[in-house]
Order: structure tokens, then sequence, then C-alpha cells
């Protein structure tokens, strides 16, 4: 799978996953998305604060979605910053 990390970066995805944040108090805090990468390397993004939590759990399985039926998905675009 092919995902657009930002303009002029496409990356070979070999999995994705969607999880709560937690800081470890149990209270979820966001969305963070990993990507595990063909080369064996994780990058993990968060949403932003600026979208609500509902929100940007549904974004991000949305997003998933979309790569598994297409191969291929456009991750540019997501309010997300690198952890």
């Amino acid at each position: 799978m092919r995902v657009l990390f930002e303009a002029g970066i496409v990356k070979e995805v070999e999995s994705v996953e969607v999880k709560p944040l937690d800081f470890g108090d149990g209270q979820i805090s966001g969305t963070e998305v990993d990507f595990l990468l063909k080369t064996g390397d994780n990058i993990k993004y968060i949403y932003s604060q600026s979208v609500p939590i509902e929100e940007s759990g549904q974004r991000a399985i949305d997003f998933v979605k979309k790569l598994y039926e297409d191969g291929k998905a456009d991750f540019s675009h997501e309010s997300v910053e690198m952890l």
C-alpha cells in the first residue's frame, strides 16, 4: 500500500493501526495513527488538539478504510503531528 505523507513523499506501508492516545492515566486524550513501513520503520502521528477526539477517530478510520480498499491514500491533508 502506498501513502502520500506530504508533497513529494510517498512511502510503502505494510500496516496501519489507529488507537486511542492515552498517556497512562486512563483518560483518552486523542487519536494516534501508527504506520509500519515496508522498510521495518515505524512512523507515529497524533491528531492535532484542534480536532475533537470523536472526529479524529472517525477521520483516522476512514483513512485506513480508503487505504485498504484502494491500496493508496493521501495522508498529507490530515491535521496531525509526528510523535
